[in-house]
């Protein structure tokens, strides 16, 4: 508490923007615990331009364009991203930046046309940026979704990160949403749901995956509802694997408090009545969409894609690397990896798994799982698995010489 209570007093208690234009004072704020500014308050005297599209952020400063996500510490610029002290967040209808990326990542990256003053708390535009720098007219934003690509590498070099040699496009889909909220986590804290656990981790799985040099797609950024049936639609020819979060939990009986852990599960028949409850759970999430799929319904439509589907061995490979990984963190236990015809990754035409993060139902895993440390863990280790797959893919690819 007391480093704590030093950091704070070091902190500026508001930043002064200096440009040949003028000079403007804006206040530093710590109500989410890390110091942050107004990105409205920057905009003048900076002459910056803001766009928010969902939690997409995309800041536009001297010519040069940072994105960002909502509730996400780090920040995109060119080719690279970078870590934040702090996530961007809204607060009053107020968007607000990291001190950190206003004090640091500006400075650092402009070219010697932004000076920050740490002692003075004072961020000062030189005269040769105004110069030097034409007003740039902001791009468009670009669709929450998608993220922009990293530089291609060559094959002769290595993600200094994770050793992987190319590009890959991994789609991650936070389960349900919208007016589907999941199982309503009986043991969760608050009137948190399913829904909000899988939105959170996905959000954070996305922006570590993008620090580690791979491209991700969301099927859902937002609280709102994809159809099942759609969102292993995003992972077709510009995807490697798809990834599903949910949340587990047990119907009421003696079971039902006990049950903890994490499970991965990959695209097969179900062989236990573990496997049907949980298939089913998830599957029950078509009652609250507006069409359902055509023919003999969606168990047939799932069984008839079993036997088109090339990759339930990749899948299932992929499902036990990120098994272990999640399990060597969770305080739950290793419930293992499992199988199901889950409608979510029928249609997936690339390796797809689906991971219960853990058991809304049991206490510890709840509170694990609406946490900030567990959910960093639980996307960290998913990353490792994600990663590791890759690696195991691009070897075989060195040593086959041909494609998947």
């Amino acid at each position: 508490m007391i480093e704590l209570a030093l950091v704070a007093a070091l902190l500026p208690q508001q930043v002064v923007i200096a440009t040949p234009r003028g000079q403007a004072s804006v206040p530093v704020s710590m109500e989410r615990g890390v110091a942050a500014v107004a990105a409205l308050r920057l905009a003048q005297p900076l002459g910056l331009v803001l766009s928010l599209d969902g939690v997409a952020v995309r800041v536009v400063l001297g010519g040069r364009s940072f994105e960002f996500d909502l509730g996400a510490p780090f920040v995109r610029t060119g080719d690279a991203a970078y870590p934040l002290v702090g996530a961007p967040y809204v607060a009053r209808d107020t968007l607000f930046l990291p001190l950190h990326w206003l004090a640091d990542y500006v400075p650092r990256l402009s070219a010697g046309h932004y000076r920050w003053d740490a002692g003075a708390g004072r961020l000062e535009e030189t005269a040769a940026a105004q110069v030097s720098v034409p007003p740039v007219a902001p791009s468009p934003p670009a669709p929450v979704a998608t993220v922009p690509a990293p530089a291609t590498l060559p094959l002769s070099a290595a993600n200094p990160i994770t050793g992987l040699r190319l590009a890959h496009t991994i789609v991650v889909d936070p389960g349900h949403g919208g007016i589907d909220p999941g199982n309503p986590g009986l043991r969760l804290p608050g009137r948190l749901a399913e829904k909000d656990i899988t939105l959170a981790i996905g959000r954070l799985l996305r922006a570590e995956l993008l620090r580690r040099g791979l491209n991700v797609v969301l099927t859902r950024s937002t609280d709102t509802l994809i159809d099942l049936a759609d969102r292993p639609l995003f992972c077709r020819a510009a995807c490697d694997l798809f990834v599903s979060i949910h949340v587990n939990s047990m119907p009421a009986g003696q079971r039902q408090g006990r049950i903890s852990g994490v499970e991965t599960y990959f695209l097969s028949d179900a062989k236990t009545e573990d496997q049907k409850r949980v298939t089913q759970m998830e599957n029950d999430a078509m009652r609250f969409e507006t069409t359902a799929p055509a023919g003999d319904g969606p168990l047939a439509f799932i069984l008839r894609d079993l036997q088109l589907n090339e990759y339930l061995r990749e899948s299932a490979r992929l499902a036990e690397l990120v098994q272990g990984r999640v399990a060597a963190v969770h305080p739950g236990g290793d419930r293992g990896v499992q199988q199901g015809p889950f409608l979510v990754l029928a249609a997936a035409r690339r390796p797809a798994v689906l991971v219960e993060t853990g058991f809304a139902t049991h206490k510890d895993d709840g509170a694990f799982l609406a946490s900030a440390l567990g959910q960093r863990k639980i996307v960290n280790a998913i990353a490792d698995g994600i990663v590791a797959y890759l690696l195991e893919f691009e070897r075989k690819l060195a040593v086959g010489g041909s494609g998947r």
